[in-house]
């Protein structure tokens, strides 16, 4: 048995439909390059036209980027970028010794101390603030995250630190000078050592024979008593806090008074020698965008002059050199090549 296939058109079906439909010629190869757009475009060439004017835009954002301003590259500013040596902050009061003072009996002494008291609780007010008050919550918890106002510790953190400091600079541990003091004393140290080693004398003999002024027992130095203490051998006199233009981020500043006996031999010293020191001990600590540092030594300074006891007697804010802002600004537009 056979199976029949039936054509489902006859033939001359198929003559008729060929004849309707017109012959469409495929264009030459040199002619196709030249070919109207009508004939190749899409439906809508709306959307065509809005997606190109989009991505040249992109194109030349990305050619051309925008740049931020000063404010904002402050506010973005990392922990590298800003660094760990600020200088000492502006409108710091440091009383200079009684001999340099008015005498009692006259009106600027009081006001001079007057003046200390306000500086002394504002600063202390400060810490408050930023350590306990306005402490940032767990998001755990809850709980503000307090942290220690170390007012017992001041001094002896710069103590050791200022010991430390003599002992590693008269061996010239680099390693040691670097993770305890700030940039700016680190670079000094530096080239102290190398000077000395065109010397060739790459170590200098230090060493902290004592302490002088009255020893007082554990019980009674103790803050907020140690303050009001005569004579004390270390003693705070300074003790800032201030915000940095960084989110969650501010700088503490404390100033300890230290007389000590040292016995030392320098690089161009032919012997020993032993001296009294009264030293104004400059340590820090930065917390950056909630990250607290150690506490580390900036360097030493010097009391307040009475021409500048007298400007910030009068109201003045002026101070010598630039602000603690246009410090960090000058550092990042150094960095950003602004």
């Amino acid at each position: 048995m056979q199976a029949t296939v039936t054509p489902p058109f006859s033939a001359t079906t198929i003559t008729i439909i060929s004849r309707s439909i017109p012959h469409i010629r495929s264009p030459c190869p040199q002619c196709a390059g030249r070919t109207s757009s009508l004939s190749t475009r899409q439906f809508s060439s709306t959307r065509r036209r809005d997606a190109l004017v989009k991505n040249n835009v992109t194109n030349i954002d990305s050619r051309l980027p925008r740049q931020s301003s000063m404010k904002s590259q402050v506010h973005k500013a990392s922990k590298q970028q800003m660094g760990n040596d600020l200088g000492k902050l502006p409108q710091t009061l440091i009383l200079p010794p009684s001999s340099e003072l008015p005498p009692w009996t006259t009106l600027k002494r009081t006001k001079i101390h007057w003046l200390q008291l306000k500086t002394a609780f504002k600063d202390w007010w400060s810490l408050v603030v930023f350590l306990k008050w306005d402490a940032k919550r767990d998001p755990l918890t809850g709980k503000k995250m307090r942290r220690p106002m170390e007012l017992d510790k001041r001094r002896d953190y710069a103590q050791v630190l200022h010991e430390q400091f003599h002992i590693a600079l008269g061996k010239g541990d680099m390693r040691a000078l670097q993770a305890m003091c700030c940039e700016g004393l680190a670079g000094a140290a530096r080239t102290r050592i190398e000077k000395r080693k065109a010397l060739r004398k790459n170590v200098e003999r230090w060493e902290l024979l004592g302490y002088f002024g009255i020893g007082y027992p554990a019980w009674l130095d103790k803050w907020p008593l140690s303050p009001l203490l005569p004579n004390h051998h270390a003693r705070v006199v300074s003790d800032r806090l201030a915000p940095l233009p960084v989110a969650d981020s501010y700088i503490r500043q404390c100033i300890v008074r230290i007389r000590s006996r040292q016995q030392y031999q320098l690089a161009d010293m032919d012997k020993r020698t032993t001296h009294r020191h009264t030293d104004y001990v400059v340590i820090q600590k930065i917390t950056t965008k909630g990250e607290e540092g150690h506490w580390r030594l900036w360097g030493l300074t010097e009391p307040t002059t009475m021409d500048e006891i007298d400007t910030m007697l009068a109201g003045g804010t002026k101070d010598v050199g630039v602000t603690l802002v246009e410090r960090i600004r000058d550092k990042i537009s150094n960095l950003a090549g602004l």
